[in-house]
């Protein structure tokens, strides 16, 4: 039994090797350049022993991205927890997205990365039942659930207007969100010239974004506020 245990910590040890080296090529060279063969020199490992815990490029980009994904679920749940309401929480998410983005813009690069890749590369991966690539999708879903809760409960108390489509909603927070983090380089210039701090452009989006959603207390009584 002891031998057993000391067998699947060396296995174990070995893979967070393997994804190590990968991550680190994956954060400093584009998908493409990138081959297994560099990764096997990058962890000082043999490419078929590589071979042996992960079948493709695909997959080991999968185990780095999960890490990254892992990193924003954590970061999403501890923004949300004590919210008052449905708004509140999808703010809150806002931020800790930007905030997932400041403390790991190479795992944020690595997302806009995947979206990139052609969808038969992913596909494949889960056709064949990857663990990470599985396990990634799940992640990434609970991520966007935690966005889609807070507009269907912000609808339910009232905070957020009760005409809006809670998936359509949940999609224009999450890109509209995005849109701003990933600045092109000219706009990130003109923010610059004018004096403006990503930080504050951030903040003013999301605040536009809530005022967009917050119900009124015209829509919540009928009337005008007195």
């Amino acid at each position: 039994m002891a031998t057993l245990e000391r067998k699947e910590r060396e296995k174990e040890q070995r893979r967070k090797l393997i994804t190590d080296a990968a991550q680190t090529l994956f954060f400093s060279r584009p998908y493409d350049e990138i081959t297994i063969e560099a990764i096997a020199r990058k962890a000082q490992l043999a490419k078929g022993t590589v071979y042996l815990y992960f079948k493709s490029k695909e997959a080991l980009y999968a185990a780095v991205a999960l890490r990254g994904a892992h990193a924003m679920n954590e970061m999403f749940e501890k923004a949300v927890a004590g919210k008052k309401n449905g708004l509140e929480t999808a703010f809150a998410t806002g931020q800790a997205y930007y905030e997932f983005y400041k403390r790991h813009p190479k795992f944020f690069q690595m997302f806009l990365e995947a979206e990139n890749l052609p969808e038969s590369e992913l596909a494949g991966l889960l056709r064949k039942g990857d663990t990470n690539a599985t396990e990634f999708m799940k992640v990434n879903r609970e991520n966007f659930e935690t966005v889609f809760k807070a507009v269907v409960a912000g609808i339910k108390d009232g905070s957020i207007k009760p005409d809006l489509d809670p998936m359509l909603t949940s999609v224009f927070l999450i890109q509209s969100t995005k849109a701003m983090i990933h600045l092109p380089t000219g706009f990130e210039a003109l923010l610059k010239q004018a004096g403006a701090d990503k930080d504050a452009t951030l903040k003013f989006t999301l605040q536009a974004l809530a005022s967009s959603l917050q119900r009124t207390q015209i829509e919540k009584t009928g009337g005008p506020e007195k």
